[in-house]
């Protein structure tokens, strides 16, 4: 693994997971196992072969909680895939714990391309207005009925926080912490989400989606269902996006001003919790941090 991260994180050899598989999963016994460089904070993912991808939890669990958000995340897929003009990663498997490794994991099918958050991309309206499309599908989803799941950005309504304070006082040796301090209460004032919540992605990170030859091709991390605040949805704007692609993503994605105004506080709150816990552990994810919130102090 590329870093270690989190309390609890352990670090595996792409010799583990192929023996995990071996024993697990004996039709890609004897496949190649690599592990995929990815600036990811929740999953270790090790290529088996051509096709298949191993998706180990940085810090394993196994409890009925994270089965069911295995089970949950794998029924997301294939309603995903139903919806989406893009390729989504199609369930295969769930592994159990194995020496040295006390959670349980998956197995997905393999999707090729680049992750955003290794490209240059940053004013591509193409790229903005397709991305917005897919998020735009997502959130047509149907939600009636189900409640704020209090889980992830946009999963309760945006509040201020005494992580995030702290997090601006924390990140003061690499960001103006008045401009900061402003950009959050400005969010926390704009009018709150109080129609019913959305169907949500809930974490359109760069590093959720792949490209082909230029053109948006496919998500990574298919996530469990999530309702909620559908502002959380327009950080790509901040976390990705330079103009003209900002303003072509935000008017895409057909929101009103108040809720532009809390997707920026999404995305600052994102960015300022990661700029100091990653800043040592995480340089990829550091840095498109650093580069949101200097979007979003100087916007």
């Amino acid at each position: 693994m590329d870093y270690v991260m989190h309390e609890g994180q352990v670090e595996l050899a792409a010799g583990e997971v192929a023996a995990a598989i071996a024993a697990q999963f004996s039709d890609f016994a004897g496949l190649p196992v690599e592990h995929v460089e990815s600036a990811g904070t929740v999953v270790a993912p090790f290529r088996v072969g051509e096709h298949v991808v191993a998706r180990l939890p940085l810090v394993p669990t196994d409890s009925d909680v994270a089965r069911e958000s295995v089970r949950s995340e794998q029924e997301h897929a294939i309603i995903l895939t139903d919806i989406l003009d893009i390729a989504v990663p199609q369930p295969i498997g769930v592994g159990e714990p194995f020496e040295g490794y006390a959670g349980v994991w998956s197995l997905w099918t393999w999707l090729p391309g680049r992750s955003l958050d290794r490209l240059t991309v940053s004013r591509d309206v193409r790229l903005a207005t397709d991305l917005a499309t897919v998020i735009g599908s997502i959130q047509s989803l149907p939600s009636v009925g189900l409640p704020w799941n209090g889980v992830g950005r946009g999963g309760s309504p945006l509040a201020d926080t005494t992580w995030v304070r702290e997090s601006i006082d924390r990140s003061a040796h690499l960001i103006d912490r008045v401009r900061a301090t402003a950009v959050w209460e400005r969010a926390l004032s704009a009018r709150p989400h109080i129609d019913p919540p959305l169907r949500i992605h809930g974490d359109p990170m760069p590093g959720n989606f792949l490209m082909n030859d230029g053109v948006l091709t496919g998500m990574v991390d298919v996530g469990t269902p999530a309702v909620g605040d559908p502002a959380a949805d327009l950080q790509p704007a901040w976390v990705l996006f330079e103009e003209p692609a900002r303003s072509t993503f935000i008017t895409a994605m057909g929101l009103d001003v108040a809720a532009q105004e809390r997707g920026r506080g999404w995305a600052f709150e994102m960015a300022i919790g990661g700029l100091h816990y990653y800043e040592h552990t995480n340089p990829v994810f550091f840095s498109q941090a650093l580069q949101t919130l200097e979007r979003l102090l100087t916007e």
